[in-house]
C-alpha cells in the first residue's frame, strides 16, 4: 500500500514542461523520509478529468491518505474538489502563478523547500466557498477579471517578465473601455445596489495588507469577503489602485467591502442577455445560472498546515 499521491499539472504557471524531474525529485524527497509516493499527471481538459480522478480515487480506496499537489490554485482546486468527502489530507507543493493557498498557509514558494515544510506540517481543518454548488478555496470574481484570465490563460509558459507587461496594457484598455454594470446584493438581511466593473468574493475576509496578494486573516472563520470598486471618474482610479497596493484600501470610500456568511448577487445587465454569467473560481472559469448564491461550508476541507511546523523548522528553511 502506497501513503501517498502525488498530483502534478505541467501546465502550472512555473511549472510547464518539467514536471516528470520534479515529481521524481518530490517522491524522492519523500521516500528518503519513509514515505511512499506514486505520481498521477494531472490534465482536467474536456474529456480526460475522469483519467486522473479514477487513478485517485483507485489510490484512496488502497488507502493513501495524504495527496500532494504539484500545481497552481486552479489545479489545488480540481483535486480539492475530490478530497472533500474523503479520509485524506492534501499538502500543496505551489507551482502556480499566485499560489493564494499557500501562501495563507505559509508554505514556502521554492518546492523542495515546500515539500520539507510539508513532512513537518500538522493537518486542520479549514472553509470552503460555494456558489450555486460550485466550489472555491480563495476566490470567486465576476466581472472585468473574467476577461483578464482568458489573457493570462493564452499566455501560460511565456514567463513573468512576457505576461506581466501584456495583461497591464490589457487591464489599462479594459478600464477605459469595460463598463460598469448594476450588482445587485442580498447579504445580511438587507439588498444593496453598487455599479462596479468587478466583484470578489473571497472564502474568508482578507487583511488590508500590502502587495499584491493579501492574505486572510482565518480559513475557518466562516464568512465571505466582499468586495468591489464603486463608479468613479478614470481620474481616480490611481488613488484606488495605490490604495490597493499600500494596503489602505479599507478606508478608501470607492472601494466596497463588507463581510458576510451567505451573498446572492443578481445581475440585472447580465439578465438581459441570458441568464448564465461567467465567474472565475480559483481562476478557472465556469457559467453560471444566475441568481448567484454564495455561502460557506465550515472546516469542510483537511489540508497540511506549514504554521503548525515547530519554530526549529521554520528557523532552519529562512537559514536555507
Amino acid at each position: 500500500m502506497r501513503e501517498a499521491v502525488i498530483i502534478s499539472n505541467s501546465r502550472s504557471g512555473e511549472n510547464r514542461g518539467g514536471d516528470l524531474d520534479l515529481s521524481s525529485r518530490v517522491a524522492g524527497r519523500l521516500r528518503e523520509r519513509g514515505v511512499d509516493a506514486g505520481v498521477i499527471g494531472f490534465d482536467n481538459a474536456r474529456g480526460r478529468q475522469v483519467n486522473w480522478r479514477r487513478r485517485l480515487d483507485e489510490a484512496l480506496d488502497a488507502g493513501a491518505r495524504h495527496v500532494y499537489v504539484l500545481g497552481g490554485d486552479g489545479t489545488v482546486l480540481a483535486v480539492a474538489k475530490a478530497l472533500l468527502d474523503r479520509d485524506a489530507v492534501l499538502g500543496i507543493v505551489p507551482m502556480g502563478t499566485a499560489n493564494l493557498l499557500a501562501r495563507d498557509l505559509e508554505l514556502p514558494l521554492d518546492p523542495m523547500l515546500a515539500v520539507d515544510a510539508l513532512l513537518e506540517a500538522q493537518p486542520r481543518r479549514i472553509d470552503v466557498g460555494r456558489v450555486n454548488g460550485e466550489l472555491f478555496l480563495c476566490a470567486s470574481m465576476l466581472g472585468m477579471g473574467t476577461t483578464l484570465a482568458r489573457i493570462r490563460e493564452s499566455g501560460r509558459g511565456q514567463g513573468a517578465l512576457r505576461l506581466w507587461p501584456r495583461l497591464l496594457s490589457k487591464a489599462l484598455w479594459i478600464l477605459w473601455r469595460y463598463p460598469h454594470r448594476r450588482i445587485i446584493l442580498e447579504l445580511d438581511g438587507q439588498t444593496l445596489t453598487l455599479r462596479s466593473r468587478a466583484l470578489v468574493i473571497s472564502n474568508n475576509p482578507v487583511l488590508p495588507q500590502a502587495g499584491l496578494y493579501p492574505r486572510r486573516g482565518r480559513l475557518d472563520g466562516g464568512l465571505l469577503g466582499i468586495y468591489g470598486v464603486r463608479e468613479g471618474s478614470f481620474g481616480e482610479l490611481p488613488r484606488v489602485a495605490l490604495r490597493l497596493l499600500n494596503g489602505s484600501w479599507a478606508d478608501e470610500p470607492l472601494i466596497f467591502h463588507h463581510d458576510a456568511p451567505q451573498l446572492t448577487v443578481q445581475a440585472p445587465s447580465a439578465s438581459r442577455r441570458g441568464r448564465r454569467i461567467m465567474v472565475l473560481n480559483d481562476g478557472e472559469r465556469v457559467r453560471l445560472e444566475l441568481p448567484l448564491r454564495y455561502e460557506i461550508q465550515p472546516r469542510a476541507l483537511s489540508v497540511l498546515d506549514a504554521a503548525s511546523r515547530p519554530p526549529s523548522a521554520m528557523a532552519r528553511e529562512k537559514a536555507v
